[in-house]
């Protein structure tokens, strides 16, 4: 069969690979015939090409990962990210998109032409655009130095750091698809719904998984990570060869009900 993903022999970073949907996207890059490092701050257990230990709140951290990552890189998979609650709010900005930010910046002059960089979002941050001069503002800010020290100067960091943290993202996606056009390099994002794994784990044991039910799909399913996995690593396949600066709902038409009026719009949706 014809190789029409396009991984085999690509070179992969993958950030979060230890658990989750970062673990389905790594062993899916694997089997498709991809050269994967791996960064996380838990063990990586698939037989990537290296595994490196990163904190992505920590910036000599991801800075010391970028020292030991190749020179030339084809796809950057931003998979690592925590929830809130229960971890802070100005520790998962800094992890889910911070850190990430810094990561994906280094390492762009490393892409090359015809690569790409898949992230993944949240419906969580899907009301980004009632908040778009906000976060503008935000980005603005640059630097990892400058963006920490702006989140922890009292009353600026966001009571909702897990929903910030992934508008950020979002509108960082979109705002860069132009640039990198001019390079022939990619960027999206994925914004799953409600999906089984740690980090499901993790938020219920602040909020009743009954909450979180009401941002499922209709026929009520969380998803397996394996599904957002299949979602990220085809967005950033040769089968996508011309998107760019696209938020993709991988949510079984969550989204597409609140557009329609179908559903309540708790996240401001728009």
């Amino acid at each position: 069969m014809a190789d029409v993903l396009g991984y085999q022999g690509k070179v992969c970073v993958i950030t979060g690979a230890a658990s989750g949907m970062g673990a389905a996207a790594t062993e899916l890059l694997l089997q498709l015939g991809a050269e994967v490092h791996a960064l996380d701050i838990g063990d990586v257990k698939a037989p990537v090409k290296q595994a490196i230990h990163t904190n992505m709140m920590d910036k000599a951290s991801v800075d010391a990962a970028i020292e030991q990552l190749p020179a030339e890189i084809d796809v950057l998979f931003n998979c690592a990210g925590v929830p809130s609650p229960p971890t802070p709010a100005l520790e998962t900005i800094l992890i889910n998109f911070v850190g990430l930010r810094h990561l994906t910046d280094a390492l762009l002059p490393r892409i090359r032409g015809g690569g790409a960089i898949a992230s993944i979002s949240s419906t969580a941050g899907m009301g980004w655009k009632a908040n778009l001069e906000n976060v503008k503002a935000f980005l603005e800010l640059g630097s990892f130095d400058a963006a920490e020290s702006w989140l922890r100067e009292d009353g600026n960091c966001p009571g909702d750091g897990y929903g910030f943290s992934k508008q950020a993202l979002i509108v960082y996606t979109q705002t860069l698809a132009g640039e990198l056009a001019k390079r022939e390099i990619r960027i999206n994002c994925i914004s799953p719904s409600p999906t089984d794994s740690n980090f499901m784990t993790e938020l219920t044991k602040t909020i009743p998984k009954d909450a979180i039910t009401g941002f499922a799909p209709a026929h009520g399913r969380f998803a397996p990570p394996e599904e957002m996995g299949k979602a990220l690593v085809m967005l950033a396949s040769d089968l996508a060869s011309f998107v760019s600066g696209v938020n993709l709902p991988v949510d079984y038409g969550y989204c597409g009900e609140v557009a329609m009026g179908q559903r309540d719009n708790p996240m401001n949706i728009q």
